[in-house]
């Protein structure tokens, strides 16, 4: 089954790895088609692998890759691009636990 997602809203653990292809649905805003989303994480290990396929789902669509430099995935996680694709998922899926995995991801950048 496939699913398009806008960025701002990419709905869920994505398969991995992403197969993300890029279909531009406005001005500034883009779709990602993704293999399987899966927004049931029931536990914080599946919530955190949620959030890692929101993530890089959400890499693909700001610029980055999986083959992509650190230095590059660096400057692409410090993006708004990649910030509000990731928050904006997050909260569209509403899910409790994805939403900790997400504070606490937050939690861990300040700290560093």
């Amino acid at each position: 089954m496939k699913t398009i997602v806008p960025v701002a809203s990419i709905l869920a653990a994505l398969s991995t790895p992403v197969m993300a292809q890029e279909v531009k649905v406005g001005p500034a805003r883009y779709a990602v088609t993704v293999a399987r989303a899966d927004v049931s994480a029931t536990t914080p290990t599946l919530a955190l692998r949620a959030l890692q396929r929101i993530g890089r789902a959400a890499m693909a669509v700001c610029g980055g890759s999986g083959g992509s430099l650190r230095e590059v995935t660096r400057a692409v996680e410090a993006s708004a691009c990649w910030r509000e694709a990731v928050d904006g998922a997050v909260r569209r899926v509403d899910a409790p636990l994805l939403s900790q995995a997400w504070q606490a991801h937050h939690a861990s950048e300040n700290r560093s």
